[in-house]
């Protein structure tokens, strides 16, 4: 009896690590250009900073889950309440302002990287690659939004399969590289700013991860919450460790690149494998750009009810604000979204999320463990 329980526990934090997995590791980072704006972008120092920035993210996700889970807040929004009582009011107001950034700035690149990758295959200007792909987007969300969501699994599992066959193989090509640049240890800028880079993007991953509180009310106990974080820890940091020292192998060029993953695969001479990373990448930004944008239609769609009945209506309006303004965003290019617009977020998110979730959270979680006593 107590093994099948054991296994149950087992199995719900195996599916929640899965799924914080699957948020992480989507279409923003298959493509590379958050492996080189905040890790290859400083050398050889890249060695170690995947695993500053995973160890962040496990522990504020450990804190986040089991905060929820004491106090059953499954909503982003009811987490931080809880959380900066009794100044909700102005802290929780921006946590959720920065988690909409986020959401806003994940649809930005959805638009800019899509729209580099149809350039890039066929040949087309930028803007209108951009602006097709805003089309299909719509599209989507009117009529196809139930079935990308739901094979969003499968294809996060593809999508990593094929990444660790490009990484492995592009590792075997160029390895040697690999070696060279960290035998003369050939790094760009100083130790700290690398490490502060480290801990930006571990930021603001934090703040993404607000839209997995919903998932321990599948949590029974604090070790759940315990085994569910070091689960993540481990699925999380061994594709980052992989993918950024195949990047490495490419150091300094592939820092350059919109696309980096892609461009180190079309030196491998396959185009099967290149052809098959585009679609699963392309079909990965429109599962982002879905999921993004759903999260934030949820949480404004009730906003001017007064004026406008319809909730159709609303939708649609805001639909069409949100995606003419990720549009202009996407103009600045994918690197410029994931380097300027992230790393903003992720100093925010210093002050305003991590902190207080370890400093606020961890007490308030001692407290309620001793408390049920």
């Amino acid at each position: 009896m107590n093994n099948k329980k054991n296994h149950a526990g087992f199995a719900v934090c195996f599916s929640i690590a899965s799924a914080w997995f699957g948020t992480h590791c989507g279409s923003g980072f298959a493509t590379g250009a958050q492996g080189v704006s905040f890790w290859t972008a400083y050398g050889a120092y890249a060695l170690f900073l995947p695993i500053i920035s995973v160890a962040i993210m496990a522990v504020v996700a450990y804190t986040q889950w089991e905060f929820c889970r004491q106090n059953k807040t499954y909503d982003y929004r009811s987490y931080a309440n809880k959380l900066f009582s009794p100044y909700d009011k102005v802290f929780a107001t921006i946590y959720e302002i920065l988690f909409i950034a986020i959401m806003v700035m994940g649809v930005s690149s959805v638009f800019a990287g899509a729209g580099q990758l149809i350039s890039q295959m066929f040949g087309f200007p930028y803007v209108l690659s951009v602006i097709a792909v805003m089309a299909l987007v719509v599209v989507l969300n009117m009529f196809g939004t139930k079935l990308l969501v739901a094979s969003s699994s499968i294809l996060s599992i593809i999508l990593i399969t094929v990444i660790v066959i490009i990484s492995v193989l592009c590792i075997g090509k160029n390895g040697g590289h690999f070696v060279e640049v960290i035998s003369v240890w050939q790094t760009e800028g100083s130790l700290g700013k690398a490490i502060l880079s480290g801990i930006l993007y571990g930021s603001f991953q934090c703040i993404i991860l607000g839209a997995t509180t919903n998932l321990s009310e599948d949590i029974e106990t604090k070790a759940e919450s315990t085994l569910s974080a070091l689960l993540g820890l481990l699925m999380n940091g061994a594709m980052m460790v992989l993918l950024t020292y195949m990047l490495l192998c490419y150091y300094p060029a592939v820092n350059t690149e919109q696309l980096p993953v892609l461009a180190a695969v079309s030196g491998l001479g396959m185009p099967i494998l290149e052809t098959g990373y585009s679609i699963m990448v392309f079909l990965a930004f429109m599962t982002t750009a879905i999921t993004c944008i759903g999260a934030i239609l949820k949480r404004v769609e009730g906003f001017g009810s007064s004026q406008i009945s319809n909730i159709t209506v609303r939708r649609a309006l805001y639909s069409t604000i949100l995606i003419l303004i990720c549009f202009g965003i996407a103009q600045f290019g994918l690197l410029a979204i994931v380097k300027k617009g992230y790393t903003a977020v992720g100093y925010l998110g210093i002050p305003f999320v991590i902190i207080p979730t370890l400093l606020i959270g961890l007490k308030k979680i001692k407290q309620g463990t001793e408390g049920s006593h």
